[in-house]
C-alpha cells in the first residue's frame, strides 16, 4: 500500500511537471533581461549613441533616453529601418508595427509592460513611453518582436541590430 502511494505521488508530480513545466519555462523565456549597461551615462553620452541596423546608421530626430536605468530608443526610426510600417492609434495609445514581407506584427501600448506579436507575448521591465511625440522602447522589444540580434557596446556607444 505504501509503495503504491509513493508511486501515485511520483506520477502526479511528473504529470504536473510535464503539464505546467513547459508553461513556466515559456513564461521565463518571454521575460528578457537584456545586458544594456548605461550606468553613468549623461545626456551628452545619450546624444552620441549610434543605432546601427544591418550596418547602416539610423538617423533619428530624438536621442535615446534613460528611464529607471533602462535605455529607450525611438521605435519608429528603428522599425522603419528594418522595413516595417508603424501605425499609431491615439485611443488607446497603441502602436502597431507590421512587416508584410516577413509576416511580422507587433502591438505595444504606452505604459504597458507587455508586447504582443506573432501569437506570442513578452513582458518587459520598462514599458514604452512618449518622449516628445516619439514612442520610445527598450531594445528588447525589437530583439524579441522582430527576432533580430541586438548588440550593445558601451565603450563605442553603439547599438547594433542585425537581421542576419
Amino acid at each position: 500500500m505504501f509503495g503504491g502511494k509513493i508511486f501515485q505521488i511520483s506520477l502526479i508530480f511528473v504529470m504536473i511537471t510535464v503539464l505546467f513545466g513547459g508553461t513556466l519555462l515559456a513564461a521565463q523565456h518571454n521575460e528578457l533581461h537584456f545586458p544594456i549597461d548605461v550606468t553613468g551615462f549623461s545626456s551628452q553620452d545619450l546624444s552620441e549613441i549610434q543605432i546601427i541596423v544591418n550596418g547602416q546608421t539610423v538617423q533619428t530626430d530624438v536621442d535615446p533616453v534613460i528611464r529607471d536605468a533602462h535605455l529607450l530608443i525611438p521605435l519608429r526610426a528603428v522599425f522603419n529601418a528594418l522595413g516595417a510600417e508603424v501605425h499609431w492609434f491615439e485611443d488607446p495609445r497603441t502602436v502597431a508595427m507590421v512587416d508584410q514581407e516577413k509576416e511580422i506584427r507587433i502591438i505595444i501600448q504606452l505604459n504597458n509592460n507587455v508586447a504582443y506579436g506573432n501569437r506570442k507575448h513578452w513582458n518587459f521591465e520598462m514599458h514604452p513611453i512618449l518622449h516628445g511625440d516619439r514612442t520610445m522602447v527598450m531594445p528588447e522589444v525589437i530583439a524579441l518582436g522582430y527576432e533580430v540580434e541586438v548588440e550593445w557596446n558601451k565603450d563605442t556607444k553603439q547599438l547594433r541590430i542585425n537581421t542576419n
